[in-house]
């Protein structure tokens, strides 16, 4: 596996990992999840190249900004419009020239409907296949990522804005501090995570993320990218995930072979949401994984690289 970077145009630095032959003829680009970071792919990363071959496939995966190793989100972008322009640099910086097959996963499938929606030419010409893993294409407002059945959707929509403006106030409490004592800020983005949400104490967090019968490892991994995640992305992404609503955008994948896969204990975004991207795709495979959660590509690990894979066999025989 190699490690880089990438500077966007308005001066983030991704975070990327690739796996597999820079000469391969289909390139598979994952993008994870809200709070995630590329460890949650780290299954798809190794499995795909020993699946298909090393010479027959390229993996790309990187961090959004604000997440895992990549710079922070500056003020302004924490907006699922401004990943799809990052998709968008990434795809002419990293990938290159040949078919792309696209996995997305909650966000990052956001990320590529909102891509569909701004340059739908991008779909078919590099984006040859895609799957949606554990996404939504909207109408998120109502009990979004774990929020209580008592939320209705102005209380929805206020939630994120005041975790926001919480976050963004402790990222600079702790920035005026970070000369003094840079692992003290970092334990106050850990501190505050904590107790902006129950969900990260480890049992909350497994109850609300994962299915049954999880590798405790697997759980490690998130919390690792919740302790580092800076407040701002957290309640930012949190509010624009909220605003998602791209249905219309996602009919444009129709004209691709498109794999949706949803766990049907998916606490955070429901099962119903892959039903109604299925309808919208008409074309597209649904795949409901009995007893997993929202985290597929850890939890059901061989399925969805096996997915993948055969999204690759179909772009290499087309």
């Amino acid at each position: 596996m190699a490690s880089g970077a990438v500077v966007t145009p308005d001066g983030v630095r991704l975070h990327v990992e690739t796996t597999g032959s820079a000469d391969a003829p289909v390139t598979v680009v994952l993008a994870h999840g809200w709070t995630c970071s590329t460890r949650s792919w780290h299954h798809q990363l190794a499995g795909l190249p020993r699946v298909l071959g090393s010479d027959a496939v390229r993996v790309v995966a990187y961090d959004h900004r604000g997440h895992g190793r990549s710079a922070a989100a500056p003020a302004g972008t924490t907006r699922i419009e401004q990943l799809a322009d990052d998709l968008a640099f990434v795809l002419d910086e990293v990938v290159g020239d040949g078919p792309v097959v696209y996995a997305g996963h909650s966000m990052g499938g956001m990320t590529l409907m909102a891509l569909a929606e701004q340059r739908p030419e991008l779909v078919g010409s590099r984006i040859s296949a895609a799957a949606l893993v554990a996404t939504s294409s909207g109408q998120l407002a109502s009990r979004a990522f774990g929020l209580p059945a008592r939320f209705d959707r102005p209380a929805s929509v206020v939630a994120p804005r005041a975790m926001n403006l919480a976050g963004a106030r402790l990222e600079r409490r702790a920035g005026a501090r970070a000369s003094a004592d840079a692992r003290r800020a970092s334990a106050v983005r850990a501190a505050w995570l904590q107790g902006a949400s129950t969900a990260v104490r480890r049992p909350a967090l497994k109850q609300l993320v994962f299915g049954k019968q999880v590798d405790p490892a697997e759980v490690d991994i998130l919390l690792a990218d919740l302790a580092v995640l800076p407040g701002a992305s957290f309640g930012g992404f949190f509010e624009a995930i909220v605003q998602h609503d791209r249905g219309e955008a996602l009919k444009v994948l129709d004209q691709i072979p498109v794999e949706i896969m949803h766990g049907t204990r998916d606490r955070l975004i429901s099962p119903r949401h892959g039903n109604r991207m299925a309808e919208l795709v008409p074309s597209a495979r649904l795949w409901m994984y009995p007893g997993a959660g929202h985290m597929l590509m850890q939890e059901r690990p061989r399925d969805v690289t096996q997915r993948l894979a055969s999204l690759v066999r179909k772009v290499r025989a087309v």
